[in-house]
């Protein structure tokens, strides 16, 4: 019986109506191709804060240079030599519609870049209310929109979250209140002058108390400015360099499996401001790009350019007797009198860079960064899996990189070495045949005594250490209106690792399958199977860690005001015994001219959290995330914005969860002694 009120919600959500155009957003098209289980919670919020960074300042596509280009993580390096030579052979362009005449681009990323990409005189930008918020506008005598692109434009974004219930230290443990609350500020005068000030606190963190004295837990801020003479790029405050495939500097590339079989393996070099609310993997000082030689025609691009950079920032450590630090802590929580303790217990001053030449479609570069803490780094390693962790007061990474692409192919990788002499490479080829097909290869080796402070590259672990595979993809259009994914990946770590205490392998498959019928009605079809190793409960061989799962979705979207998605998610976990889950999850967005509303119901049924589920919900602006679920219970969400005038915005997000299964929600200092939550989390957006 508990089951029929939410049957009865999913028939009530289904209801539609009309004729014409759909509601997608870009966070909507995108979460499709991040993969959930890839990429940790700060990892998500990385990749969505680049997105909406790149969304809220759309590129002019007639004056765009390749590494204008290059940050849009879903394009392969020979779509974005089809763009480039499009604009520079037929240009300027007129209205984005005309990118349909490049065959290498498919409708979903036709879909997006209309998100990120913009003309000035485009006829067609009333049709996307999305693209139309993103930049500063008025109305001329006859109703078409022109564009300011140098006027100043400001943005202050007030978050708020209310839970309506209380965690064990609420009341007694946790040296703040439990309300969570952010305030941001964003200002940009065209593509010359950038700046923000980003200000966040998480539930239970003091606010104007303790080491908090400046009011919020932790601060982002910077001022960006480009295109100025040779300088193309300069940075103060807080940034983030990515350079290569990630193996010395990699701490603003999000490399998932999905993504990177998207755009075949290519990764663009970025220096780009730390807008988030994470507090991690960022650098604080000054950095710039500056173009050594002058810029080719033909991409709008400089053919030599250096990225140097300086940081000094404080770091959370747990620090031993003796005064050294034994771990570097990296989850930014500073709730209990223990957090506060490690609260910028040392600091780390790094400086480095790239140098990098392009022409006639080769690249090459060389990366290096050195770093040094005024404490000494000093892990336990009574564990064998943390033997080879970063240990010492000074550390260094150099690599050189390369990439080719022509016409078809795509050829890029990275070898990196450090202080120690450890070895790390990567290296991947793209091929396109024909404009419905492509494919992918990678071999990535990381000796297990290569580390590195701000190395994130492509793999099964989270860093580049530890591991050597090989990775196949490809991307299929067999008929009209239809799309296949499917990689198979093949990993082997030599070293020991968390759960591991022995050398072990992984395999991992995935197939996808989209179907669009017509312009209303898309049916998305997704298997994966993971097959891990772990030891057994005496840890004296390795057993199965396996897991699969499945999802069907299909979209409808009725007209421009209606969008509807049904979806079904099951997976099944094997470890020691088998366990199961399932979820089946509803989905109505309503968009209006001032108005939009989004409503979520969820039913879910897994075994424990091995077996648990991942559903994406919309949010709010500047919020994304994959929560997971697991036990038995429902899921209900209300989402609702509201346009008061043309520069005010206020949004609301009303969630209940409720768990069949429990008398209570988490444990120790999180523990909610009810079997349900509810939050309202608010924002005010204002323009001027």
């Amino acid at each position: 019986m508990r089951i029929f009120p939410v049957v009865i919600l999913f028939l009530l959500l289904s209801v539609s109506s009309a004729t014409a155009q759909k509601t997608e957003t870009w966070e909507d098209m995108f979460q499709e191709l991040m993969d959930d289980q890839d990429l940790d919670e700060e990892a998500l919020d990385e990749a969505y804060e680049r997105m909406a960074q790149l969304a809220r300042s759309p590129i002019d596509l007639n004056s765009a240079t390749r590494e204008d280009l290059e940050q849009l993580p879903f394009l392969t390096a020979m779509q974005v030599e089809d763009l480039l030579e499009y604009c520079h052979r037929y240009g300027p362009v007129r209205s984005l519609r005309e990118l349909k005449m490049i065959r290498s681009l498919d409708q979903m990323q036709l879909e997006l870049l209309s998100f990120f990409l913009f003309v000035a005189d485009d006829d067609v930008v009333d049709d996307d209310s999305q693209r139309r918020d993103s930049l500063s506008y008025r109305r001329n005598g006859n109703g078409n929109h022109a564009w300011k692109r140098d006027a100043p434009n400001s943005e202050l974004t007030l978050n708020g979250r209310i839970p309506f219930y209380d965690r064990h230290g609420d009341n007694q443990g946790y040296l703040g209140y439990k309300y969570r609350h952010s305030l941001r500020y964003d200002l940009s005068v065209g593509d010359k002058l950038k700046a923000g000030l980003i200000g966040a606190q998480d539930a239970g963190e003091p606010f104007f108390a303790n080491k908090n004295r400046w009011g919020y837990d932790s601060y982002s801020y910077y001022v960006q400015l480009s295109k100025m003479g040779i300088v193309d790029k300069a940075i103060v405050g807080k940034f983030k360099v990515s350079a290569g495939m990630g193996l010395v500097l990699g701490n603003s590339l999000v490399m998932d499996k999905l993504t990177s079989l998207q755009s075949l393996g290519r990764q663009p070099t970025t220096l780009r401001p730390h807008s988030s609310r994470s507090q991690t993997d960022y650098f604080r000082g000054a950095a710039a790009t500056v173009n050594l030689m002058r810029k080719s025609a033909t991409t709008a691009s400089s053919p030599l350019t250096l990225t140097a950079f300086v940081s000094h920032r404080p770091m959370d450590a747990t620090l031993a007797a003796d005064g050294t630090a034994t771990t570097l802590n990296t989850n930014g929580y500073h709730r209990t009198e223990a957090e506060m303790e490690r609260k910028d217990n040392t600091h780390l001053t790094a400086w480095g860079g790239r140098v990098a030449y392009s022409n006639n479609g080769w690249k090459a570069g060389i990366n290096g960064v050195m770093t040094h803490l005024d404490r000494e780094l000093r892990p336990s390693q009574t564990q064998l899996f943390r033997r080879h962790y970063p240990a010492g007061t000074d550390f260094a990474n150099v690599s050189a990189d390369y990439s080719y692409t022509q016409s078809r192919l795509y050829v890029g990788g990275e070898t990196a070495i450090n202080r120690k002499g450890a070895v790390a490479t990567v290296n991947s080829v793209g091929w396109q045949p024909r404009t419905d097909f492509s494919v992918m290869a990678l071999y990535r080796f990381y000796s297990y005594r290569y580390n590195g402070l701000y190395s994130h590259s492509f793999g099964d672990n989270a860093s580049a250490q530890n591991e050597s595979g090989v990775f196949l993809g490809a991307k299929w259009n067999p008929v009209r209106n239809m799309q296949v994914w499917t990689y198979a990946d093949y990993a082997y770590f030599p070293w020991a690792r968390y759960l591991v205490s022995q050398s072990s392998r992984a395999y991992d498959f995935f197939l996808q399958t989209e179907y669009r019928f017509g312009r209303k009605w898309r049916l998305l079809a997704r298997g994966r199977a993971r097959l891990r190793q772990r030891d057994n409960e005496g840890k004296t061989a390795l057993t199965e860690n396996n897991e699969y799962r499945g999802r069907l979705a299909l979209t409808y979207a009725a007209n421009r005001e209606w969008n509807m998605r049904t979806q079904v998610d099951a997976t099944r976990a094997f470890y020691l015994k088998a366990t199961h889950g399932w979820m089946a999850s509803q989905q109505l967005t309503w968009q209006g001219q001032t108005w939009m509303a989004c409503a979520t119901a969820a039913y879910f049924d897994t075994d424990d959290y091995a077996s648990r589920i991942y559903l994406y919900e919309r949010l709010m602006a500047y919020d994304f995330y994959f929560p997971s679920y697991f036990g038995q219970g429902i899921h209900l969400a209300l989402m609702a914005r509201k346009d008061i005038s043309q520069h005010l915005r206020v949004a609301l997000r009303l969630a209940y969860t409720n768990y069949f299964d429990r008398a209570t929600i988490g444990t120790g200092l999180q523990q909610i002694d009810h079997s349900h939550t509810t939050d309202l989390d608010l924002q005010l957006r204002w323009r001027f």
